[in-house]
């Protein structure tokens, strides 16, 4: 009987420390997991900086500045820079690549007086005031209540005929601006 209650405190000691050791081993186990994950970040942080740097300082960057950066570059890189890339990554040049300004033709006409809230709304819009202003409307007032609708709705198409002409001018003059840019054209 004594081995019955040798063998139970045992159980009750194992338990006790089990019930120790699996919390305690979790919550290390997370601390590092979670330093770990910190420290990559601080990581990924000092390596955007230091391209940045890189990058856009270009020349401008101070000397120190630029053996600074490309030390953190070859310190965090999982590929191990040779001294002579090192060398070569200090003097790179960021030549910033040329964008041309948009051409008048190429940017849309501003429609918003025509058009507010968009043409479709701004269209049936219109046609429901039309349709108000003929209400009631017999004989020659209905005449000439028509005919002052008619001359609106053909200068408003006007105005939406040439939006139109001239969002399709814009759009051919930027697909060859990009023609151009590209090489693909003269």
């Amino acid at each position: 009987m004594s081995d019955k209650l040798h063998v139970e405190k045992i159980k009750s000691i194992a338990s006790l420390l089990s019930a120790i050791a699996i919390p305690t081993v979790l919550a290390l186990t997370g601390y590092f997991v979670q330093q770990s994950i910190a420290d990559d970040g601080i990581k990924k942080d000092y390596l955007t900086m230091a391209m940045g740097m890189l990058k856009d300082g270009g020349d401008k960057l101070d000397p120190e500045l630029k053996v600074w950066a490309v030390s953190v570059v070859s310190k965090y890189s999982p590929v191990p820079f040779s001294s002579e890339a090192k060398e070569k990554l200090g003097r790179v040049l960021y030549i910033e690549p040329f964008i041309p300004e948009l051409p008048d033709i190429a940017k849309q006409k501003d429609i918003s007086d025509i058009c507010s809230g968009g043409c479709s709304s701004a269209l049936t819009e219109k046609y429901e005031g039309w349709m108000k202003k003929l209400e009631g409307k017999t004989g020659e007032e209905g005449i000439n209540a028509l005919a002052a609708i008619l001359d609106e709705s053909v200068r408003y198409s006007a105005d939406l005929a040439g939006a139109l002409d001239s969002a399709r001018n814009s759009g051919n003059a930027c697909v060859n601006t990009y023609e151009i840019i590209k090489g693909q054209r003269d």
